[in-house]
């Protein structure tokens, strides 16, 4: 059916506003936006090039100078693409524009300066035939099913077939010039299957129609084409058939809007909610506190289409959020939570005693507990990424834990979760081991379209799209893939991910915590006066023969030198760091290592860059903290057998110390080999004693000796027992 519009000025002076050559109108004191570079890209290949791919972002609003607001120059209103293609045609003296109404299964016309006998003859007939259908509510003039009233199928052609007609009338019209849109053509086709039928036929009269076409007569002194636009969200959506690498075919990319876009939709939306708030009895806002609103909208809605911004302005309106705290409403819009856990003061105390709670999940690691508290009070201050102009919606905390193996990384990021989600809150762990195959990436965003489990999603989005705050804990991150790096930059960069279903996930609300033990072995300098490698280590070994001279033997570091003068010097060698190395010397091997991975190995220095001072190396598990390690792994195994048998136990000092001695043996494991030395001495013999002898409801249960050794026959316990 015709849609008639408004009849424009004779010269179109209104519409030279999205020319090229025409700044856009904007009030003096809130300069607008620029022109986007697509609109003047576009307005040039209207006569140069027959057709036109419009890619990227074409379902979202422009906000350009109002055409149609009379004598109001300085106007700003959203444009559609068909807006926007509408405009830029009329500017330039077509007459007529066919759109592809997949919706209602037929051609719409919308005439421009075309009378209706200037209209290829194909749309007259494809419209006045949709008409008759509309006006007999789907049947023919008299009522018949038929078009023709006759009852009988009258051979109506299939929507690929009138498309084809469509376009082959449209391109060979003399004149004045006509415009096709196809505002979705990734429907056309299958992108991984070969075309086929009334499909195929389309396609190649596409392509033989875009290399046949000739500029026809029109309004301006460059004479135009009839121009068929196609419109697609992603260009890998095409038919395998579309003819994207031809010469009649200009590809736009329809980007992101840039800040100053989004500035003026910001604008815009405040500009009307700030009028609505003093008119229903708010505060009044002055110019500045309107300018800070705005800007702070668009500061958070980094990502967004214009469209988005002014649907936050719409949210705001409806759940009664003041234009002061628009930023929120992004927030809200962007990942449909409505309580924010880091402006709340529960939060901010749980970070004030942070400290305390973090060292007593993680026993000897307070230089490690420290830095991690630093990075999450800033988050809690709303100054994360301040020092830079930065997405706003990157992650909230980011951690790289380095260290050896039982010094409690892992522990450090459960408790990291629990103060910040609260009690019995887990990280979303990933094993990054499980993910060293190169199609592992499809694991965590989803396959994509036409691969297997396409429907099923990723890992990583799934989880985050059903719980948008979370810790995410990648471990042994070293162990991934390359590939996936390219995933971890755009999420610490941009803080969202597109899946494999095209669906964005944002990650603007999580903590992502990574792990590894890089670096744990590394080349070092050893000391002579310290023993070579350090106590037991083994790592160094007797230096050489030299020419004039030999080298002594042992362990130390000695031997003399080339010529047998027998002075002795550092000697560098690859060993593994240990607990009687210095603190310092290891944090610095760690980060060397880190650094080394992301610059040599996957050369990939900007994520380095993205981690920043969030590298925090973790200390080698020294002998002091021994004894609070060990009394917290014995009161578990108490609280334990309080909980299934109802007995209480307890240890006498000798069995304690018999402890303490096992688990400092075990210490070169960490943390992990004092758990694993109550385990061997404590748990497995206990475990014998009440399963031989079950204890009643009541009854105490004292270990007073610890016999035996963990290399024979294993552990034996002396224990007595009190009834209750």
């Amino acid at each position: 059916m015709t849609a008639e519009p408004p009849p424009p000025p004779a010269d179109h002076a209104d519409l030279a506003d999205l020319r090229k050559d025409a700044p856009p109108h904007a009030a003096e004191d809130n300069p607008g936006p620029t022109t986007p570079s697509w609109i003047r890209e576009l307005d040039m290949a209207l006569t140069v090039y027959p057709q036109v791919l419009l890619t990227g972002n074409v379902r979202d609003q422009y906000l350009l100078p109002d055409d149609h607001a009379a004598g109001s120059s300085g106007t700003l209103a959203p444009y559609s693409l068909g807006g926007v293609i509408e405009s830029m045609c009329a500017a330039r003296g077509y007459g007529a524009i066919a759109f592809v109404d997949q919706v209602n299964d037929h051609i719409a016309l919308l005439r421009l300066t075309a009378t209706p006998e200037q209209v290829p003859r194909v749309i007259r007939d494809f419209v006045e035939r949709d008409e008759r259908w509309r006006r007999g509510g789907g049947q023919g003039a008299d009522g018949a099913d038929g078009a023709d009233g006759s009852g009988e199928d009258d051979g109506e052609p299939d929507m690929m077939d009138r498309l084809r007609d469509t376009m082959v009338g449209v391109v060979q019209h003399p004149g004045p010039p006509i415009a096709l849109v196809v505002p979705y053509a990734g429907r056309i086709g299958s992108p991984q299957a070969p075309a086929a039928g009334e499909v195929a036929r389309l396609l190649a009269a596409a392509e033989e129609l875009g290399h046949v076409a000739r500029p026809v007569q029109g309004a301006t002194a460059v004479t135009p084409y009839n121009t068929v636009f196609w419109v697609v969200e992603r260009q890998e959506e095409l038919p395998r058939e579309f003819a994207v690498g031809s010469r009649a075919l200009r590809v736009i990319n329809v980007p992101q809007p840039p800040h100053d876009q989004r500035l003026a939709a910001a604008r815009h939306v405040v500009g009307g909610l700030a009028r609505y708030q003093a008119a229903t009895g708010g505060p009044s806002l002055t110019d500045d506190e309107t300018e800070v609103a705005a800007k702070a909208l668009a500061d958070s809605s980094h990502g967004m289409g214009s469209s988005e911004v002014m649907a936050i302005g719409r949210m705001a309106l409806d759940r009664s959020i003041p234009v002061q705290r628009l930023d929120e409403a992004a927030r809200l819009y962007r990942i449909g939570v409505l309580d924010n856990p880091w402006a709340t003061a529960a939060l901010r105390e749980r970070i004030a005693g942070g400290e305390e709670f973090l060292n007593s999940r993680v026993i000897g690691q307070p230089h490690a507990v420290r830095r991690t508290l630093e990075i999450f009070m800033r988050s809690a201050a709303g100054l994360n990424g301040a020092q830079a102009s930065s997405s706003p919606s990157r992650p909230r905390g980011t951690l790289f834990l380095s260290g050896p193996t039982g010094v409690g990384k892992t522990e450090l990021a459960k408790g990291v979760a629990e103060m910040i989600l609260g009690k019995d809150a887990r990280p979303i762990r990933f094993d990054m081991s499980e993910f060293a195959e190169e199609h592992a990436r499809d694991r965590l965003i989803g396959a994509p379209p036409g691969f297997v489990g396409h429907d099923a999603g990723g890992e990583l989005t799934n989880a985050v799209r059903a719980n948008p705050m979370s810790v995410l804990l990648f471990d042994e991150i070293d162990k991934a893939n390359p590939r996936l790096f390219d995933l971890f930059l755009q999420i610490l960069e941009d803080g969202r991910l597109t899946d494999g279903r095209g669906a964005t996930v944002y990650f603007t609300e999580c903590v992502l915590i990574f792990t590894s033990n890089l670096g744990v072995k590394a080349v070092v300098a050893d000391d002579p006066a310290n023993g070579a490698a350090g106590e037991g280590t083994g790592a160094t070994e007797a230096a050489g023969d030299g020419a004039g001279g030999t080298g002594a033997g042992g362990t130390g570091a000695g031997g003399t030198r080339a010529g047998g003068t027998g002075a002795t010097a550092p000697r560098t060698t690859k060993r593994e760091f240990n607990r009687h190395d210095e603190s310092a010397l290891v944090r610095q091997g760690l980060r060397e290592a880190f650094d080394d991975f992301f610059n040599d190995q996957i050369k990939r220095p900007e994520l380095r860059n993205r981690f920043g001072d969030n590298f925090i190396p973790m200390d080698f598990m020294q002998e002091k903290w021994v004894p609070r390690i060990l009394d917290k792994a014995i009161a578990s195994v108490a609280a334990r057998v309080q909980e299934v048998h109802g007995a209480a136990l307890t240890l006498s000092d000798d069995a304690w110390e018999v402890l303490r001695v096992e688990a400092t043996r075990r210490l070169d494991h960490g943390g992990r080999g004092v758990l694993t030395a109550v385990e061997s001495a404590l748990v497995n013999p206990l475990a014998k004693e009440v399963f031989r002898t079950p204890p009643r409801r009541g009854e105490r249960i004292e270990v007073v000796a610890v016999e035996g050794d963990g290399d024979g026959e294993g552990y034996r316990l002396e224990v007595e027992r009190w009834p209750g």
